[in-house]
């Protein structure tokens, strides 16, 4: 093992040597604070009504202390950016709407209150915004912010919520805007907006102003990414002007945009277009939402349980219209559809085989990959808030003998060892019910990936050019001929990826 790990490094080294850094280089690892690691219980319950253990629409505890305490874990997976929910502040206490037919708090983010101020359910005494960063950064890896720019918090209030008497109210910059008295235009209320959620005006140039300077405030913080929410509500005037800014003010700043669509490629492939240029300088990059398998909605969930893997060419013919869809972000599944292990009311389970035949994929394939924390126990959640479960000191422990986390240090470990796996064009090689086959270049390294979805061992369909080659996955050497033979297996469930052995 030893000598295994040794190996990786070395080929990660000599890779990295080579190339200028973008965010191609990373893997992400997407948590939701408040479902992390309760590290400080003192923030917990701060207005006395939102902290409601056991009931996933109230706060359950996770915090900054819990995150720098347990960045270790996320670091010895492999992975080297951390994208956490939005960190603002949200409203002060339980929310509820004016019927009554919906209630919660504000534990994930989504319904800002005050956009300059960090939500006190999150920081402590050594733990605050910027010790997470900097602890971050010491530990070699980048951390992405979720942000919001179309709307604030939920202004449907039912009077007997505490905060009733400031509902309408979203605070920042040491502003105060008021959507019941308007008096600078500050909102939209000419349609359509999302639920409830105080939708902002981005037709007014001050409005625009206020939140380009609230984001560039956490840029110069240290922030190295944002993750864009609900991007299509905004026109792309705004996110041509709002991207534009961001890339201004902070050189090689990645940003990825949330796009709701499993269908519409030239929808997804217009804010890639938003400006010419590389995509950590120039406009924005997206979620890959076709190319997930989000219970009941990816479209690759169906290939990774059992069915045929022509689905996912369905998908990447379409990669033509990115400018790149090397930056397109690539995950199995998220906080607002079910897990990929799903209980059967809300999706379907999934199998240890499953998983790893998932992930062999997204970490080989084009894309940067992003992985849903709790994966590396195989979580089980159906639709929000079952999605978004307590992790947990428990949780991290009991991870460690879990074989999917096992699998995601080895795979990430693998991307490491090759330039090619992390910003190569893809070409097609083979495909049938079980088994993908295709080959990555970049510069002059060419890798050549077989994926084995069976529960058989399957000899290479198609064959890399005559040379000897490594298994960067495995380590095994071997070498092809000029009379294209050789008896090379990929074991069931399994990955060879092949480069000429130099």
């Amino acid at each position: 093992m030893i000598k295994f790990s040794l190996f990786l490094l070395l080929f990660s080294l000599n890779s990295f040597a080579a190339d200028k850094w973008d965010f191609r280089d990373e893997t992400i690892y997407f948590l939701m604070t408040d479902r992390f690691v309760d590290g400080d219980p003192k923030n917990n319950d701060i207005y006395s009504d939102e902290y409601l253990p056991g009931n996933l629409k109230y706060y359950q505890g996770g915090d900054f202390k819990g995150l720098i305490d347990n960045l270790d874990h996320i670091k010895d997976m492999g992975f080297t950016a951390i994208w956490i929910t939005p960190p603002v502040m949200q409203p002060p206490g339980r929310y509820q709407n004016l019927d009554k037919s919906y209630d919660a708090a504000g534990y994930h983010g989504y319904w800002a209150w005050d956009f300059s101020r960090i939500d006190p359910h999150l920081e402590s005494p050594g733990a605050t915004y910027a010790d997470l960063i900097k602890a971050v950064h010491e530990k070699g890896m980048k951390i992405i912010q979720d942000v919001v720019a179309n709307h604030g918090h939920g202004g449907y209030v039912n009077p007997s919520v505490k905060w009733y008497k400031d509902k309408g109210k979203v605070y920042g910059l040491g502003k105060v805007f008021d959507y019941d008295d308007d008096k600078e235009n500050w909102f939209n209320k000419k349609g359509p907006v999302i639920a409830d959620l105080l939708d902002f005006n981005e037709e007014n140039p001050e409005t625009v102003k206020w939140l380009i300077e609230i984001y560039k405030n956490y840029q110069n913080m240290g922030v190295d990414a944002f993750r864009i929410d609900t991007v299509v509500w905004m026109k792309d005037s705004f996110w041509k002007k709002f991207t534009s800014e961001m890339h201004a003010n902070k050189k090689d700043f990645f940003m990825f945009g949330e796009v709701w669509t499993n269908s519409d490629y030239d929808l997804l492939a217009k804010y890639m277009n938003l400006a010419p240029g590389d995509l950590m300088n120039n406009a924005m990059s997206v979620l890959d939402m076709p190319g997930s398998a989000m219970g009941t909605w990816g479209l690759f969930e169906k290939v990774f349980k059992g069915g045929d893997y022509s689905h996912i060419d369905e998908v990447l013919k379409n990669d033509k219209k990115y400018k790149d869809p090397t930056y397109l972000v690539t995950y199995l599944d998220n906080h607002d559809k079910p897990r990929f292990n799903a209980p059967e009311w809300d999706g379907s389970p999934a199998s240890v085989a499953q998983y790893e035949d998932a992930l062999n994929y997204y970490f080989t394939a084009r894309g940067i990959p992003c992985i849903y924390y709790g994966t590396e126990t195989m979580m089980s959640g159906g639709n929000d808030p079952d999605n978004r479960k307590m992790l947990g000191i428990e949780g991290i422990k009991a991870s460690k003998n879990n074989p999917v986390y096992i699998k995601l240090k080895r795979l990430n470990a693998l991307r490491r060892s090759s330039a090619a796996l992390r910003k190569g064009g893809q070409k097609k090689l083979f495909s049938d019910r079980d088994f993908y086959a295709f080959s990555r270049k970049w510069k002059k390294e060419e890798v050549f990936v077989y994926l084995n979805k069976s529960d058989s061992p399957r000899k290479l369909p198609v064959l890399p050019p005559p040379g000897r080659y490594i298994d960067l996955y495995s380590g095994l050497k071997t070498e092809f001929s000029s009379n294209n033979k050789n008896d090379l297996e990929v074991p069931p469930h399994s990955l060879r990826v092949l480069r000429k052995d130099n």
